[in-house]
């Protein structure tokens, strides 16, 4: 809808108001803003009602017509109508066990006014119940006419998509249960669905063999134009064609003049200008089972285009017809100028995309290293080859004067020197001094790497962009003419900044002076450091094997119900990794490492695929080998991973599986043991595991071979890093309310206070304003607590 609406902006001089839940569902329509088009449509909760009378009192020009839309609800009333206006429909019997089809007197009104037709005279016997019926396991038989099987049997309730087909003895007898589409389903077998109902009301149809086993969905704008799409009929097996972007495949057709015609009918009949429906076309001749109403089709720009450019259209030309008094009788308070308005738009953002971040650690006290410093008391950043080459110099002074140990400096050199070359390598330099004394106390030296915006980023900024300047266009095509930015000094940060910012903005030409950086409001800040080290102590003592944690404090956190223990969990991760860090180390020394994956983006290559998982395996693993095989052997105390070492294990898993997943897949994969056996019970591992249906479900566009050879333990692994990351990460800010409050306080409020005082600006500007704050999602946590607090 908002394409459209986006697209209607540009044709005239249109301005949108948006009515809201609030006001519909609570105000009186007198209060309802007033409009000169209005786009209304059913949909449930809606209170049509209301609606019919707001288009009463106030006289809008109406794109699909109001009264007539409870003429939808009943398939009965549907199909009796397309009847009426000759428009082919498949042979039907029905029987009504509720009393008969209710029609509306606004509805019947609207239908004489448009098809100069007597609806109860249409609809006829559908008025009663069904007086004469019989139903056999071969058919059903009313008022003497029978409809054998294989025939669909649907509910009266337009609403009600379950529809069972009955197959006769010829097709193997059975049915098939169809539904709305669940994941990758719209239908299953069911080989004991033969007697139909025996209660309710439902309608026979005969079930009819479609060109190409396919259905067509049509969609018009007005009698004169439609789209119009096939797709794979749900009566053919129940599984949906997707697409690499999940979206169920659908290809544009051609309608013949006669479907045109059709399609017009069916506009006209039920006044909806904006009108889906469902097509057969069965030997050369097209039949209508279904008319939805108001629907659009879906990711067509050119569709777009003609909907928006008709509509205005129709628009301009209704002010020439409409009576003179319209507009001047709306009241001044409800005009669209005085109507609710979005007044300001403030927003925090995580940055997009990036490649996994690595960093390494070490305490020194060595005068090169203060040297370093150059005075300074605070942190200093070394980003640049030659500041890189500054600390190398450092680190050779203090290996000749030995000054520090030099496994340590060693170490430190080699990252160094492997790293510089990387985009994003920096060292931070950061004094730390005795309180009472303001004495030296050591140097904290950390070396960071990765963390890089990848391509990947660019399109969710950009995508985002785009997408968020629609949105609050249609609620103030004025909202992005005041408009301030700011970004931490990050990189990444301020790339997902820089390409949000172009695409919001509608990609002008300079965006220069719109983003300002704000390291006070949006850089890292240690001010909470001490509580979040105490935090993640507790967090570890939780995690630790064998403590079980309550099901109230799981369940604040959202820990699934039908998982095991976290510790239980963290476990199973642990012996997953000793498996996987085997496979890859095997594939390494037998495979062409080279060969597994021609492409890679980001600057990663095999090696540095393998240093970066050895490193979290490092993480996970005991260093000791173990041969469970060994009955004698006296069973040691579990190893325990570091807790705050699952956000890189689940970063790493899923930086993977979107820009290497052909290397993951490959490194990953064992012939001999696809499916390895597990440290949990069986009754504890049905707590654990995630069925491998579901998760084929969720990519069956993926290549059926591709799925077979992935290692069913690296699809548990992310099961379970996703969901222990969920546990873990946002507890790192704080278990207890307290505590979250206190750390969200400490790294938060700059923050806070910023937006507290865009909202009172907001407030008493006149014009409308945005204010938008980009940051990591580590500074994002933080002000969780406080925001929903």
């Amino acid at each position: 809808m908002r394409y459209i609406l986006d697209r209607i902006l540009t044709y005239g001089n249109f301005e949108v108001v948006i009515f809201g839940d609030k006001t519909i569902i609570d105000e009186e329509v007198e209060n309802w803003p007033g409009c000169d088009f209005l786009i209304c449509f059913f949909s449930a909760g809606f209170p049509l009602d209301k609606a019919i009378e707001y288009v009463k009192l106030r006289r809008p020009f109406v794109v699909n017509d109001v009264c007539m839309q409870s003429l939808l609800w009943d398939r009965r009333i549907v199909l009796a109508m397309l009847d009426a206006v000759g428009v082919p429909t498949p042979p039907r019997l029905v029987i009504s066990r509720d009393g008969g089809v209710k029609i509306d007197p606004e509805a019947a009104h609207a239908f004489h006014e448009i098809s100069g037709m007597d609806i109860h005279r249409v609809l006829g016997k559908y008025l009663k119940n069904t007086r004469h019926y019989q139903i056999s396991e071969e058919g059903v038989e009313v008022d003497g006419a029978f409809l054998p099987k294989t025939f669909l049997e649907k509910p009266v309730d337009s609403e009600n998509h379950n529809i069972n087909i009955y197959y006769d003895k010829e097709r193997g007898g059975g049915g098939r249960r169809l539904f709305r589409k669940i994941g990758n389903k719209s239908s299953e077998f069911d080989p004991n669905l033969n007697m139909p109902a025996s209660e309710g009301s439902w309608i026979y149809e005969a079930m009819m063999i479609t060109e190409n086993s396919e259905d067509v969905k049509v969609y018009t704008v007005g009698p004169n134009y439609v789209h119009a799409e096939t797709r794979k009929s749900p009566t053919v097996d129940g599984l949906v064609k997707r697409n690499t972007e999940g979206k169920e495949i659908r290809y544009v057709t051609e309608l013949t003049t006669e479907e045109k015609a059709i399609a017009a009918k069916v506009s006209k009949a039920f006044g909806q200008m904006i009108c889906g429906f469902d097509l057969l076309r069965v030997k050369g001749k097209s039949y209508v089972i279904d008319v939805n109403g108001w629907s659009f089709v879906k990711g067509n720009d050119h569709y777009y285009e003609q909907c928006a450019k008709l509509l205005s259209e129709s628009f301009l030309r209704s002010v020439q017809r409409r009576p003179s008094a319209t507009i001047l009788d709306i009241p001044r308070e409800i005009l669209p100028e005085n109507s609710w308005r979005l007044k300001g738009f403030a927003a925090v953002f995580r940055h997009g995309d990036r490649t996994p971040k690595n960093k390494h650690k070490i305490s020194l006290v060595a005068q090169p290293f203060v040297d370093l410093l150059e005075g300074s008391t605070q942190e200093v950043v070394f980003r640049q080859k030659h500041q890189l080459q500054l600390v190398i110099d450092a680190i050779d002074k203090c290996l000749e004067q030995k000054l520090e140990d030099e496994k340590k400096l060693l170490a430190l050199r080699e990252i160094l020197e492997r790293k510089s070359e990387l985009p994003g390598t920096k060292v931070q330099v950061k004094p730390i001094f005795v309180k009472s004394s303001n004495l030296l106390k050591k140097l904290q030296v950390n070396i960071k790497w990765g963390g890089e915006f990848t391509h990947a980023g660019l399109h969710q900024s950009r995508d985002l962009g785009e997408n968020l300047r629609k949105d609050m266009k249609i609620l103030n095509k004025h909202i992005t003419d005041d408009i301030k930015i700011w970004s931490s000094s990050e990189r990444r940060v301020r790339a997902t900044a820089d390409v949000f910012t172009r695409y919001f903005l509608g990609r002008p030409e300079s965006i220069e002076g719109v983003i300002s950086e704000s390291k006070h409001l949006l850089d890292d800040s240690n001010a909470a450091k001490e509580q979040m080290d105490t935090v993640k102590k507790q967090l570890k003592s939780l995690l630790r094997p064998g403590h079980e944690i309550s099901p109230v404090l799981l369940a604040q956190v959202g820990w699934p119900a039908n998982m095991a223990q976290p510790h239980v969990i963290l476990q199973e991760v642990s012996a997953i990794m000793g498996r996987l860090r085997t496979i890859m180390r095997h594939n390494w020394a037998t495979k062409d490492v080279d060969q597994l994956q021609r492409r890679w983006c980001c600057f990663e290559s095999p090696n540095l695929f393998r240093e970066r998982w050895e490193k979290i395996f490092s993480n996970f693993c005991s260093n000791e080998p173990s041969d469970s095989s060994d009955s004698d052997v006296v069973k040691k105390e579990p190893f325990c991973a570091d807790p705050s070492s699952i956000p890189e294990l689940y970063d790493s898993l899923k930086y993977d599986a979107l820009h290497n997943r052909q290397f993951l897949e490959a490194i990953f994969y064992d012939p001999d043991s696809p499916c390895s056996a597990s440290v949990i019970s069986k009754e504890e591992h049905s707590n654990v595991s995630v069925s491998t249906a579901a998760s084929s479900d969720s990519n069956s566009y993926s290549s059926n071979k591709a799925s077979e050879m992935v290692n069913e333990d690296l699809r548990n692994l992310y099961t379970y890093a996703r969901v222990l990351f969920d546990f873990v990460a946002p507890q790192e800010y704080g278990i207890s309310e307290k505590e979250k409050k206190t750390i969200g306080m400490l790294i938060g409020l700059p923050l806070l206070k910023s937006i507290l005082q865009n909202l009172e600006d907001f407030k008493t500007s006149e014009k409308p304003k945005t204010r938008l704050y980009f940051t990591k999602g580590k500074r994002k946590n933080s002000k969780h607590s406080l925001f929903f607090d």
